[in-house]
């Protein structure tokens, strides 16, 4: 097969794709990548044929460090996948780079490809999405919920740090879906939703972990903050008032749980304990909170 024919099949490849000599210097790269390296440079001094790719990848010690071990005859192949947004669009690429032998032309090197993976992210990220959040009110779901308190008390056990958890259920939820209907119900659950969103921490975790059932996780909140967090979750909730397909407003409230973590204590026991805690709360006469 002469050169000709190996340029063309490798410009006809929609991925970017050149050749490095051993001492990082770009000796071929195709269409897709020169052309690509002019929509994101303006010119090829730094990309283009002549260029050092070595230099280049310094700003990516993964990257620099990979090739020089594929150069020194450490490995055979290595690959990175990495982002590359612009303030358009959201793209990811994942680059390969592959020993060559030498050819009948007498040249080898490192062959570099990055590949176009954007489509394949984007539905990863939306099933990672899918499976870790509740479809009604985007909080994340039990399951999500679980692992990640237990990533927190092993943490918790590691470096002796403070978490604490709520339990929460809105009050009559089941006499609201009886009375007004289950179109209802949901505004109400997405109402609560993006109210624990408001009022919590990024750090914190919401989730919807039942029908009307809710939990909290809160990383570094000792047992004396968790009452003053449990009361404003009370409070704010207090002035929900939904009026949607309905001939007058329904008043909102909710009952709240709280727990908090000791060594030597495993999740289950402290989602009892909040467990506990919350039914007591019901028991006081709902719209309030309990900590245990």
């Amino acid at each position: 097969m002469n050169a000709g024919i190996s340029s063309a099949i490798l410009n006809s490849i929609r991925d970017q794709i050149c050749l490095i000599d051993h001492s990082g210097e770009i000796i071929y790269a195709n269409d897709e990548w020169l052309n690509f390296a002019k929509r994101n440079g303006g010119d090829l001094s730094a990309l283009g044929v002549g260029s050092n790719y070595l230099e280049v990848s310094k700003g990516n010690q993964k990257v620099y460090k990979g090739l020089h071990a594929l150069i020194n005859g450490e490995m055979k192949s290595f690959s990175h996948e990495y982002p590359c947004h612009s303030p358009m669009v959201k793209r990811w690429f994942n680059m390969q780079a592959t020993r060559m032998t030498k050819n009948e032309h007498g040249v080898d090197g490192i062959v570099i490809r990055h590949a176009d993976i954007t489509r394949q992210k984007l539905l990863e990220i939306q099933l990672k999405k899918y499976v870790n959040t509740d479809p009604l009110t985007s909080l994340y779901n039990r399951r999500y919920f679980e692992n990640e308190l237990q990533k927190e008390i092993s943490r918790c056990e590691r470096t002796d740090r403070s978490l604490s958890v709520l339990y929460i259920d809105i009050d009559d939820f089941k006499e609201i879906n009886d009375n007004f209907g289950h179109n209802v119900g949901d505004t109400i659950l997405k109402e609560v939703s993006m109210l624990f969103l408001e009022t919590t921490r990024d750090s914190d975790t919401c989730a919807r972990i039942g029908g009307d059932e809710f939990a909290i996780i809160l990383p570094e909140t000792p047992k004396d903050e968790l009452g003053p967090i449990a009361d404003r979750l009370v409070k704010n909730i207090e002035e929900i008032i939904v009026q949607e397909e309905v001939t007058y407003p329904i008043k909102v409230s909710v009952s709240v749980g709280g727990s908090s973590f000791q060594h030597n204590t495993d999740m289950k026991t402290m989602l009892e304990k909040a467990d506990r805690a919350l039914y007591a709360a019901k028991d006081q006469g709902k719209n309030n909170n309990v900590i245990y």
